[in-house]
């Protein structure tokens, strides 16, 4: 068994999959949509761990996870989504204990330190050691484009400092939320060289939806399994 993931564009995209709702074959993969595990993603903390029984969430008549912005599974043949446009999509894998997970981690969840909490579920639940974890952080919104305003800057910077994390803030108002992670995952003992970071902008790179660039409401696509070959 091995890990599979993808990072998405909008080549391929979220409201076409919801459309379609059929099997579909990315990077070699085939992704049975039945086996698909879709998070309700309201910028929360919250984890949910998977079970068989939640395949095929957010498919059909089967409701989304609640709630969640984040996922883990171990179980064989089952494919986690997040969705996003601007917001970054956080992959953890361990190899050792074939354990995944899939995040979404926008500003809210990122100052929150939903990473953080994904990463201590897999290591009290899954028996996953930190330094056998593997991170890829996904396409985001860079810190040049990402301006909040002050009491968002101020909110962000106080929630990393009382964790006894530094945040990536360019400069006044702005917020790298990609660099931001890295320094969330180094802090629950990731090693450096297992972090990797895509460096694409959604905002700079038309390729990708950004919501702050053309108000989208669709969603690139990013997904993580176990699979048998």
């Amino acid at each position: 068994m091995k890990v599979f993931s993808f990072f998405g564009s909008s080549a391929l995209d979220y409201r076409g999959l919801m459309s379609r709702q059929q099997d579909f074959l990315i990077a070699g993969q085939l992704i049975p949509v039945g086996r698909l595990v879709i998070l309700d993603q309201t910028h929360s903390s919250l984890v949910h761990e998977c079970s068989e029984s939640d395949c095929g969430a957010g498919l059909g008549d089967h409701p989304q996870i609640p709630v969640a912005d984040g996922a883990i599974t171990n179980i064989p043949g089952q494919f986690l989504l997040v969705r996003t446009a601007d917001c970054t999509p956080v992959i953890l894998s361990d190899e050792v204990s074939l354990t995944v997970a899939a995040i979404h981690s926008g500003r809210e969840g990122t100052r929150k330190n939903i990473c953080a909490q994904a990463v201590k579920q897999m290591f009290t639940n899954y028996g996953c050691r930190p330094e056998n974890i593997h991170a890829a952080i996904g396409a985001g919104i860079c810190g040049e484009h990402y301006q909040v305003s002050t009491e968002i800057w101020e909110e962000f910077q106080t929630s990393f400092y009382n964790a006894g994390i530094q945040p990536d803030l360019p400069r006044h108002r702005y917020i790298d939320i990609p660099q931001s992670i890295r320094n969330q995952l180094l802090h629950c003992g990731l090693a450096e060289e297992n972090i990797h970071l895509s460096g694409i902008c959604t905002f700079d790179n038309e390729a990708y939806f950004s919501f702050r660039r053309s108000g989208t409401h669709n969603r690139q696509i990013n997904i993580v399994g176990i699979t048998n070959e």
